[in-house]
Parts: structure tokens; C-alpha cells; sequence
């Protein structure tokens, strides 16, 4: 993909961008919403665009007797890691079908079975693989091979001193009161495979471990209970978490994040900010250019720091680099300095877009 492409997908303001956020102590400093694609984890060939996502987590008929009786044994919902698995593969499903790198369709029905555990079966032959994606026109199958989840679930009780008005007198006293902390966590172990059946190869085979957690608290413990998500409900949300990790790390994501620029210390840089206010960049780079001669140091540091964020906007991270460096050496900047890091990362990853993305 040629670099002027590439621009298209590296970075986009967000709309709301127009609500610029003050919050350094004199507000000299204001943020900038913006949204950048960051690279796969992986590279995967270019000629797999459109993908089939199967769910091989459901055992064997043998096997599921065996899950049945040790779910029964150890307490464990023994139906919720099966729906925890269908909301795996629709997180999965719903980052890919909204990055840039593929479409993804979720295939049912097809008798594909697992262990019903954290262990990976076998991989599927090649011919049922090429018989699957033959017949749902795709070029490559992800394949949910494991899916477990280990639910924690506590309640702690802890004293505070409260202040109350005795009945008589109305004067305040201070009493211990009880106050109850409770925290579910589930972890989760998903276990993946990608089968691409034009060179029979498995490109990628990982298991993603995560954990969530919830905490509530109230006065008494069944309040504090009731204010957690059922296990079910937050074993589906774990699982859907997981599905989205792992589309993260085989796919290009749009990422939210800030950028900082200055906007006091001249009334050029406060004439500046109206102009990005309004998306005028070239208004705003014209008045930081003039800055750069300032005879105030400081001053001259701050525009040179500005052209950094308004040509990494502009997506020439080239020039972003050049005038971060020019901040932090000639002018003493030393939030400038830090920049040109993260200038440095956004330059390697922009090569790293070229390789995952079609030309």
C-alpha cells in the first residue's frame, strides 16, 4: 500500500473533537479526541479477506456426560460457558466486521465437536475445512477450539465510623457500622485456531486468558449481592470481551485516545485554538509557524510542540517527528521529548498497516 494511502485509515477526528477538554492547572493545555488504527498483533496473508467463525467448543456426546457430571460436582452453571462461547464468537464477529482488515460471518450448524474443555482437540481435517469454507464462500476459518471460565465470587465485611444524633440529648456520637464489599471476578480461557485451507496451514493457534471484575458495596450484605451481574450474565460479558481481544490481536482497531496541544502563553496560540475548533489546520499552522521565531523560548517551544500534533493529524508523521524534535532540542520542551516516542510508534506502526492491509 503506497503512504498516501495509508493516511485514510491511520487516523480520523472524532466528531466531538469540537469540545476541546481543558484540564492542565492554568489551562494552558487542552485535548483533542482522536481516533488511530493501530496494527494486528499479527500478520495474516492479504488473500484472506472474508472469514468464517465456527464454535468447536461443544464435546462430543461421550464427553458431555463427563462435563455434565463435573459441573454438577463442582457447583458450576453447567450451561453457561456453552452460552459464554456463542457470545465469544459474536465479539469476535462484531471487531472484525468493524476494522478495516476483514468481513466475518458466523457459521452454525455444522457438526464440528471439542472437548468441552480448556484442552484443544485435534485440528479438523483439511478436508472438512475446505468442504465448510467452500460452502460459505470464505477464505479462511477461526475456529473457537476451547472455551472455560473460573467464577470467584466474595463478600468481605468491613467497619466505618459513622456519626449519628443521639435520641435525648441530639448530640453526635460516633458508632462502627458494618458495611459489606462484595466482588465477583471470572476468568476466562479461550482457546483459537485459523485454518487457511489454500495453503493447509494453521496461521495463528492462541489462547487468550482475561479476567473481569465487579465490585459492589452497600450497608447490608444482600444489597451488596444484588448489586453484582448474575454469573451467567457476566460470564457472557467475559466471554464477548474475550471474543473482542482476539479480533484485536489479528486485526487492524480504530482506537480512542487524546492529544494535547497549547493554547495560551500568546494570543497567537489562543487565536490558534479557534481555528482547530473549526478544523482549519492550515489557519492553525500558519500562526504556530510565525511563533517559531518568538523570542520567548517557551513560546517558541510550544508552537513547534503544536506543528508536532497538527501534522501527526494531518498524518505526515515525518514532519509530526521533525518538529517534536526541534521543540525538545532547540527550545527545551520537555513534554515534546515523550512526543517524539510516541511519534516514533506511530511511524513504525504505519509500516506495519501497510503490511496487513490490501493495497
Amino acid at each position: 500500500m503506497k503512504i498516501n494511502k495509508i493516511r485514510t485509515y491511520t487516523l480520523k477526528i472524532l466528531p466531538v473533537m469540537i469540545m476541546i477538554i481543558c484540564f492542565s492547572y492554568s489551562c494552558s493545555i487542552s485535548s483533542v479526541p482522536i481516533e488511530i488504527l493501530v496494527p494486528a498483533e499479527i500478520n495474516i496473508t492479504k488473500q484472506i479477506k472474508h472469514v468464517g467463525i465456527i464454535n468447536r467448543t461443544i464435546p462430543a456426546r461421550r464427553r458431555k456426560i463427563v462435563n455434565y457430571l463435573e459441573g454438577f460436582i463442582s457447583g458450576e452453571s453447567i450451561f453457561a460457558d456453552r452460552m459464554g462461547a456463542e457470545n465469544c464468537i459474536n465479539g469476535l464477529a462484531e471487531k472484525l466486521n468493524t476494522s478495516p482488515r476483514f468481513s466475518a460471518v458466523i457459521i452454525h450448524g455444522e457438526m464440528v465437536r471439542g472437548t468441552g474443555t480448556r484442552t484443544f482437540p485435534p485440528p479438523m481435517s483439511w478436508r472438512m475445512v475446505e468442504d465448510i469454507c467452500r460452502k460459505y464462500k470464505v477464505d479462511a476459518l477461526i475456529s473457537l477450539e476451547t472455551f472455560d471460565s473460573n467464577i470467584h465470587f466474595d463478600v468481605k465485611k468491613k467497619y466505618k465510623t459513622k456519626k449519628i444524633k443521639t435520641q435525648n440529648s441530639g448530640e453526635k456520637k460516633k458508632i462502627k457500622v458494618p458495611r459489606y464489599y462484595a466482588h465477583l471476578g471470572i476468568d476466562v480461557n479461550s482457546g483459537w485456531r485459523i485454518y487457511d485451507p489454500s495453503a493447509r496451514q494453521i496461521v495463528d493457534m492462541n489462547t487468550f486468558r482475561d479476567r473481569k471484575n465487579w465490585r459492589s458495596s452497600d450497608d447490608s450484605r444482600k444489597d451488596a449481592v444484588r448489586g453484582l451481574p448474575g454469573k451467567r450474565d457476566a460470564i457472557n460479558a467475559s466471554g464477548y470481551n474475550s471474543g473482542i481481544q482476539y479480533g484485536i490481536r489479528i486485526s487492524p482497531t480504530w482506537l480512542n485516545i487524546s492529544r494535547d496541544f497549547y493554547i495560551k502563553g500568546d494570543p497567537g496560540l489562543k487565536n490558534a485554538k479557534r481555528h482547530v475548533q473549526t478544523g482549519d489546520w492550515e489557519s492553525a499552522i500558519r500562526i504556530w509557524e510565525k511563533l517559531i521565531v518568538n523570542v520567548d523560548l517557551k513560546i517558541a517551544g510550544r508552537a513547534a510542540y503544536n506543528l508536532a500534533f497538527a501534522y501527526e493529524i494531518k498524518g505526515d508523521f515525518n514532519n509530526a517527528y521533525k518538529w517534536a524534535k526541534r521543540s525538545y532540542l532547540e527550545f527545551g520542551n520537555r513534554k515534546a521529548g515523550r512526543y517524539m516516542e510516541t511519534i516514533r510508534e506511530r511511524i513504525t506502526d504505519k509500516y506495519l498497516l501497510e503490511d496487513q492491509l490490501e493495497d
